[in-house]
């Protein structure tokens, strides 16, 4: 209940606030304003006196980025005085008052509090991407904002120092603030590596920040590859490889970036084998093949840069086998698969064989693989009756042919 007269007050402020100054037609006062700053610093106490026969209640209406407020006066002798809260000292701006009597107002004015430094600044600071380009061309936007510690923005043109740290070299740089931020692009150098960022004001600091610069695109490079022995076992791994990937300013390729292979063999099929970047080096396997091959090999960064294309030759690993049947012709034998020092071929080597009848049909494929230098064929009654075919062998790039009987 107690607030009813303040709400009524708000009221009558409302429909009555356009009106200009005028006097109470029944009870006029008389007063007189006792002398007024006309502008403050955030925090002041602020305080607004009159003096005078006034003895009937009067409010003080005061509003500024808050809202608004009605305040009740404490009276000493003749004098009545209108303390502002807190909250309406520290914010920063034009603060209006008037002085109202039954919705009349008799009296109105306004102050400006500016921002108060003296007592702290705070500072925020954001710096974005945090990532950028070497080559001058790049930028972070370092922007920073400071205020006082009632978080009011400090006025346009104030001094705030700015420190980056670039590889070996310190710089300091001024910047003024202006529509309540200071900002600055941060330009990538040419060589890649990190640079720290800070801002002092008032002799309060920012938060340290970082942007990293990354190596630019990279150049075309050199690719090279190792291998035990240059025979097409199958079984062997060759191992391409690039020189240091760098760019245009001579930075080392960032690690992790993607190294594709592509081989593309003598019968025009391509190969294709990734290997990623560790120091600006990336290396790739591949089994060798299982015939004799002439590979070309280049490498790409894809959409950035490649490789100079080698050539990489094998030598058959298997130089010839023997083919033996069995008494009903119905098994087929491959022995003696030696490789280049007489060995047995590795295991696992392909094999493959078509069927064909006495007119020429093609009737099935197989596939098996070597182990310890030999494989089998089996021809099953179930599936090839008696009669006459011809068998085509393929083996390590090696075609042989045989007629068969098969009882």
């Amino acid at each position: 209940m107690k607030h009813i007269p303040y709400i009524f007050v708000f009221l009558m402020l409302w429909f009555g606030c356009r009106e200009a100054d005028t006097e109470n037609p029944s009870v006029p006062i008389s007063y007189e304003q006792m002398a007024l700053k006309s502008e403050f610093s955030a925090g002041d106490s602020i305080l607004i006196h009159f003096e005078g026969n006034i003895t009937d209640p009067v409010h003080l209406v005061v509003s500024n980025a808050w809202g608004s407020t009605v305040l009740t006066p404490t009276w000493k002798d003749n004098e009545l005085t209108f303390r502002f809260p807190k909250a309406f000292g520290q914010r920063a701006g034009n603060c209006h008052w008037a002085l109202v009597k039954n919705g009349i107002i008799y009296d109105k004015g306004e102050i400006f509090i500016r921002p108060n430094p003296k007592k702290g600044t705070a500072m925020e600071s954001y710096l974005g991407p945090q990532s950028i380009i070497a080559g001058k061309a790049d930028f972070s936007m370092f922007v920073t904002s400071a205020t006082d510690i009632y978080d009011n923005p400090l006025s346009d043109s104030t001094e705030i120092k700015y420190y980056y740290q670039r590889m070996d070299s310190a710089e300091q740089e001024s910047v003024h603030l202006k529509n309540l931020i200071g900002w600055k692009n941060i330009h990538s150098t040419e060589k890649s590596g990190r640079i720290l960022v800070t801002a002092t004001c008032n002799q309060s600091n920012s938060k340290e920040l970082s942007t990293l610069v990354n190596p630019a695109h990279p150049v075309d490079f050199q690719i090279a590859y190792k291998r035990i022995h240059p025979y097409a076992d199958g079984n062997q791994i060759i191992t391409f490889s690039t020189d240091a990937i760098l760019d245009e300013f001579g930075n080392i390729q960032s690690d992790g970036t993607l190294v594709s292979f592509s081989i593309t063999d003598t019968k025009g099929r391509v190969l294709q084998t990734i290997g990623t970047t560790i120091n600006g080096v990336a290396e790739a396997l591949l089994l060798h093949p299982t015939e004799a091959e002439t590979w070309k090999v280049t490498a790409y960064i894809p959409g950035a840069a490649k490789s100079n294309t080698i050539t990489v030759d094998f030598e058959a690993a298997l130089k010839d086998f023997t083919l033996s049947l069995s008494e009903n012709g119905r098994t087929l034998n491959i022995e003696e698969m030696q490789s280049f020092m007489g060995q047995w071929i590795p295991d696992g080597m392909p094999i493959s064989i078509s069927i064909h009848d006495e007119k020429g049909t093609l009737l099935d494929s197989k596939r098996t693989t070597s182990r310890l230098g030999k494989a089998q064929f089996t021809m099953s009654k179930d599936f090839y009756p008696n009669g006459s075919y011809t068998l085509t062998l393929e083996l390590a790039g090696m075609n042989k042919k045989m007629n068969v009987s098969l009882k």
